[in-house]
């Protein structure tokens, strides 16, 4: 079955014109097409890490969320044996990650505001029957974490930075207390976020969105490329000083960070370690 077959029998299956305009988009697990009126997602066994029930569990989370997170409206959800989709209202919008070269500083710090804020309403989201049973961007608790150390070095990386970095986790996992869960978006990247018009007027894919520290998501939001550290912490703080309130905030973050770069590379074994050199640092920092 081709793409477009794919997309024709959602459509037709979804009650909507099977022959109706669409282009394809960019994603990572699921094919995404894009219409003028409505958004396809959709998941086969062919796809990396297919797995049908994904895109089911995100329209489960969807249908608890608050408008104010600022999910597209979800038009149809389904799966048969082969296919499992998601359809959504179009939202207006360009990739934040693709306007923020050109927006100006009050127009940053204003997207920040309004991102942190649908974050916020996501995190307040009741997650009570929403299962952790994903390996998201962040591997987590402190056991399959330290399982990726392992897989790491037998994958070929540096065995004895595997080893330094296993060590580094288990002593600043006790910072992992109970404060400051919910229910996280997962990837909250700057590509997942839709800007109009001057305004957050999407935020997207919830595919990784679980119950854990909210932390999991301001680690990605301090760490994207093209973005000035120090300015989007200062607009998060602004926005949000809770997130900066844990006494052992710095310790949460490097243990995040060291998940993230461990999970890219269970993900791509065959590529480099990522920012390794800033895996050494933090090790070397450690006291």
């Amino acid at each position: 079955m081709t793409p477009d077959d794919r997309r024709r029998r959602v459509l037709a299956r979804a009650g909507l014109p099977a022959d109706a305009p669409f282009a394809p988009a960019a994603g990572a697990t699921n094919e995404v097409w894009i219409g003028d009126a409505v958004v396809v997602r959709i998941g086969h066994l062919g796809l990396p890490g297919g797995q049908l029930g994904r895109l089911a569990r995100e329209a489960a989370i969807v249908a608890r969320v608050p408008r104010e997170a600022r999910y597209p409206e979800l038009v149809d959800v389904g799966s048969d044996s082969e296919l499992a989709w998601i359809v959504t209202r179009r939202v207006p919008g360009v990739p934040l990650a693709r306007a923020w070269p050109g927006l100006a500083a009050s127009e940053r710090e204003r997207a920040v505001h309004e991102l942190a804020a649908a974050l916020g309403a996501l995190h307040a989201t009741p997650c009570a029957g929403i299962p952790d049973d994903i390996r998201p961007p962040h591997t987590l608790p402190l056991a399959p974490l330290l399982e990726l150390c392992d897989d790491a070095a037998a994958a070929g990386a540096d065995a004895g930075l595997m080893r330094a970095l296993a060590d580094l986790v288990r002593a600043r996992w006790p910072a992992f207390d109970t404060a400051d869960t919910g229910l996280v978006h997962g990837d909250p990247h700057l590509g997942n976020v839709l800007w109009h018009a001057g305004h957050v007027s999407a935020v997207l894919d919830l595919e990784w969105s679980r119950p854990s520290w909210i932390h999991c998501d301001l680690e990605i939001l301090l760490d994207q490329p093209g973005v000035d550290r120090a300015d989007i912490a200062r607009w998060l703080r602004a926005a949000r000083p809770g997130w900066f309130a844990h006494p052992r905030l710095a310790d949460r973050l490097a243990v995040l960070f060291v998940s993230r770069m461990l999970g890219c590379y269970q993900d791509e074994p065959n590529a480099a370690l990522p920012r390794v050199a800033e895996l050494r640092a933090l090790v070397e920092s450690a006291p």
